[in-house]
């Protein structure tokens, strides 16, 4: 079980109902995406997240209150070269913009390093994520390559890069 408390949120293992809970609240950014809620896929998620444990870590996003808006994984860890990459989604527009992510991503990053034991982390940026980029580099994190229009919106895929 994993649980990191920060000044704003707490990142912590997930219930299944708690995994439902904001895949009901899910929101896509990109407004041209269709997404309906499906409490198979959500636990579908659930299982995977559990199943896949020692080379991927998903965690809940929590406020103070105790509401998942969320998502963290530390995925691909790769622990023979003390790497991850990470992957956060919050559940859509209200939950943006209030610092939350920024927090998310430097309690990530202090778990990867004294938790994990890793020295490296990576995260994957739509291009077109102007919010998401400037959290990247407010935490630490330099734009090392582009990947040009190869994200599933078509923009392009930016990687960032952070020592721990």
């Amino acid at each position: 079980m994993i649980e990191i408390r920060g000044k704003i949120i707490t990142l912590r293992t997930a219930t299944q109902k708690e995994m439902r809970a904001f895949w009901r609240k899910y929101e896509p950014e990109n407004k041209n995406s269709v997404y309906t809620y499906s409490e198979e896929e959500a636990d579908r998620f659930y299982s995977e997240s559990i199943e896949h444990e020692d080379r991927s870590k998903t965690v809940g996003i929590f406020t103070k209150t105790d509401e998942i808006i969320g998502l963290l994984t530390f995925e691909r860890i790769v622990y023979s070269e003390n790497r991850c990459d990470i992957l956060i989604v919050l559940a859509n527009e209200g939950c943006r913009g209030k610092g939350y992510g920024t927090e998310a991503i430097l309690l990530a990053k202090k778990y990867a390093k004294e938790g994990l034991a890793l020295k490296r982390i990576y995260a994957d940026v739509s291009a077109n994520n102007l919010p998401m980029r400037a959290v990247m580099k407010k935490c630490g994190f330099l734009n090392t390559k582009t990947f040009k229009a190869d994200m599933p919106d078509g923009s392009d895929r930016m990687v960032f890069f952070a020592l721990l």
